[in-house]
């Protein structure tokens, strides 16, 4: 027969066995938690992220699993989210899952940072397990053009030109390695440009280009002689390496209007027979357009001519009559490309050509009087002599 005080110690072992036994399934070591997916991956600062974990059971069956998350920066759980989920039975060698959404801190760098859980069952808090999941954040850059500024502001043909690109880097992540190039469109019949860098002046080497930073990119290029008045599309190709080192471009249209100017020129002013020639010449970079020449002698407009347009490097004749000889004026108007309106004054002398006729400025008929008078003193001077040689 067993002693009471035996039996209270039996009693007493079983207890302990049994706390312990309580205290072992508390623990659950056959219970683990991992990740099970992150979208997006990697995230972005400033984006949402899903987060989902697996609780894994490998042993017996187990009751009123409870599953925490403990977001800390640069995590914040999204409103409406529930810190933590109950699941009320696990079975034997089943799993469980259960997500999270989560806001990524606006001004969070790029790195693996750790996102921790508890998990226990609901009578014995205390004997939680903490799991920690790794969870990782990207930033990913985006390259803006703020402005762009040329130099000289009016790009004409001929000209040796400065082009300043403004940028911002307003993504998430660095760019390293940063190249940039700038390639203005080739004539579709010839494949020729008419823009081209001037040396290396089609390429600018930035390097690092941080989340934030703003930069500047300057090309130079020359614009040739033959360029027309109008806008040539240009692309601004720039490069670099994504903090995964992988190779990313992101490409610019950018337009550069090449506006030039006219220049008109009196090349020549003289007598042609009875008419004034005038020879005018384009000498500038653009079109002329609704020319107005007019011959001004006295403050008034002795003549005038008209001419639609006239190219750079042509040249047209305008003859004047009505004026006088002496000093005048060769008054120009012109309208440019943008519709600008430009004048110009030659002053000129007009003199008397060699054939010319004293007292005449636009007709002959001095010149015929004085031949008419020759060819009768001649017709007499014969007859005399006929007469003569009769007697």
């Amino acid at each position: 027969m067993i002693k009471s005080s035996s039996l209270i110690g039996i009693l007493a072992l079983i207890m302990v066995l049994s706390l312990q036994t309580s205290l072992v399934m508390a623990a659950d070591p056959e219970i683990s938690l991992i990740l099970t997916k992150q979208t997006p991956y990697p995230v972005e600062p400033g984006q949402i992220v899903d987060i989902e974990v697996s609780l894994q059971n490998n042993g017996s069956s187990v009751n009123n699993m409870i599953i925490e998350i403990l977001p800390k920066d640069p995590f914040t759980l999204l409103p409406g989210q529930d810190r933590t989920k109950t699941f009320a039975r696990i079975s034997s060698y089943d799993s469980v899952t259960h997500s999270y959404k989560l806001k990524v801190n606006e001004s969070a760098i790029s790195a693996v940072y750790e996102l921790e859980f508890r998990y226990y069952r609901a009578e014995a808090t205390s004997s939680a397990v903490v799991k920690k999941v790794l969870i990782n954040v990207q930033g990913t850059p985006k390259i803006v053009i703020l402005g762009i500024e040329t130099k000289p502001e009016s790009m004409e043909p001929g000209d040796e030109v400065e082009i300043t690109v403004n940028m911002k880097n307003e993504g998430t992540g660095k760019a390293r390695q940063t190249e940039l190039s700038l390639v203005a469109e080739a004539n579709s019949e010839t494949g020729e440009s008419l823009i081209v860098p001037a040396l290396a002046g089609g390429f600018f080497y930035l390097g690092e280009f941080l989340s934030g930073q703003q930069a500047t990119a300057r090309f130079k290029l020359e614009i040739d002689t033959k360029a027309e008045y109008k806008t040539y599309m240009s692309t601004m190709t720039v490069g670099y390496k994504d903090e995964n080192g992988e190779t990313q471009t992101t490409s610019f249209s950018i337009g550069l209007p090449v506006r030039g100017k006219p220049v008109i020129e009196v090349l020549s002013a003289k007598m042609d027979n009875s008419a004034f020639k005038v020879d005018i010449e384009n000498i500038g970079t653009a079109n002329a357009k609704a020319l107005n020449i007019a011959l001004i002698q006295d403050n008034a407009v002795k003549d005038s001519a008209v001419a639609n347009e006239l190219k750079p490097t042509k040249h047209k004749t305008m003859r004047f009559n009505g004026f006088r000889y002496g000093e005048a004026l060769i008054n120009i108007s012109y309208l440019d490309e943008g519709n600008k309106l430009s004048t110009r004054e030659t002053p000129v002398t007009i003199t008397k050509s060699e054939y010319s006729v004293e007292g005449s400025t636009n007709d002959t008929s001095g010149l015929a009087i004085a031949l008419f008078i020759v060819v009768v003193l001649e017709s007499y001077y014969v007859w005399r002599l006929r007469k003569r040689i009769k007697k």
